[in-house]
């Protein structure tokens, strides 16, 4: 790269993927530069970048979509034949982290999805995984088909289809007796015959599951080569529904999925792997709408034992807007759903693979 970088004039290691016109010799020199090259990239950067949602080598079932408008996403090298270098995302100067608990500014995209790069896609985010147990990616689904999403999630809420949701803890750890209490939130579970009787509200719900399972399945040979992380299945897709009017301050508190490792000392479920997609109206303002995703940036290798230990670690916080999917361990990463503060409806995509 012959640039320097924009700031310190050192040798230029990356440039900003968003109108690529600035370059950075790396993401401190970015984080420091944002301020004032926002309102500049902006005006640089009316290009549309499109591409299914793909991960590895297996093809999605889904349309080519156009994304228009994104967020900057981290800066990457240019394109050549040796693979691009990660830097971290950017959010208004910021570091994504906030307070346990507060909405923090809200989360940049990690990776951008592509069709063209699908098995580079894959690649970028296993390291993302392997270094933080969390990335954010924007899928790049086009608008009708978000328009599409969102229609059938509201046409099954109305018609009654979503049924009460329940959180499992032992008594006492390892204890086999279960309690179960209701949680905020709704679900409707996409099984087949679901699907089959609903066929007119799912038409769009049903390609969407199928591209989280291409997603999520063309991960499993990256996982298994860099992580020793062997995937065999995955669960159906269960759609949720945090409803700000009906339950005001709807949320989820600090969790993990398949809490194994914890002081529930409960059996291991199998679960590895939690894919989250969301669905919504319009923009979603994490400060204003709550409903954010908070995720404790603890070690992805082992889950801490309590929610409290998780809770002194560096937090993500990340905004459920609709065509941002979230892909973190299920086993290691605490993480809860805040407070839903406006009364919207707060719609999302879910599911979960496992190991053998």
């Amino acid at each position: 790269m012959d640039a320097p970088c924009r700031i310190c004039g050192d040798t230029g290691q990356a440039q900003c993927s968003r109108c690529h016109r600035v370059t950075y010799c790396g993401p401190e020199c970015q984080r420091s530069d944002w301020r004032r090259h926002k309102p500049e990239c902006k005006a640089f950067s009316e290009e549309k970048v499109s591409g299914p949602l793909a991960a590895g080598g297996r093809p999605a079932s889904a349309q080519r979509s156009v994304v228009d408008q994104q967020p900057p996403r981290p800066a990457e090298a240019p394109s050549s034949s040796a693979a691009p270098r990660f830097v971290a995302p950017v959010a208004d100067a910021q570091l994504c982290r906030s307070l346990s608990g507060t909405p923090g500014p809200a989360a940049g995209y990690d990776i951008v999805l592509t069709g063209q790069r699908s098995i580079e896609n894959a690649q970028r985010v296993v390291d993302v995984l392997k270094q933080r147990g969390v990335v954010v990616v924007r899928a790049g689904a086009d608008r009708s088909f978000q328009q599409a999403l969102s229609i059938e999630t509201k046409l099954l809420w109305d018609g009654g289809h979503f049924v009460e949701a329940k959180k499992g803890q032992p008594l006492a750890p390892g204890s086999e007796q279960i309690r179960y209490d209701a949680r905020d939130d709704r679900v409707a579970w996409l099984t087949s015959d679901f699907v089959q009787k609903n066929e007119r509200m799912c038409k769009a719900l049903k390609v969407l599951n199928g591209q989280l399972a291409d997603f999520g399945m063309g991960l499993t040979e990256v996982l298994e080569r860099d992580l020793g992380l062997v995937i065999k299945n995955r669960t159906c897709g269960m759609l949720s529904c945090y409803d700000g009017s009906s339950v005001p301050g709807a949320r989820y508190d600090y969790h993990v999925d398949n809490p194994y490792q914890t002081s529930m000392d409960v059996p291991d479920d199998k679960r590895r792997l939690t894919l989250i997609y969301y669905i919504s109206d319009g923009p979603w303002i994490a400060e204003k709408d709550g409903g954010a995703l908070q995720v404790c940036l603890t070690d992805p290798r082992r889950a801490p034992r309590t929610a409290s230990e998780a809770l002194k670690a560096e937090k993500i916080t990340i905004s459920p807007e609709c065509d941002t999917m979230v892909a973190f361990f299920s086993h290691t990463m605490y993480h809860a759903v805040l407070p839903v503060s406006s009364k919207r409806r707060r719609f999302a995509l879910s599911t979960w693979l496992q190991c053998p």
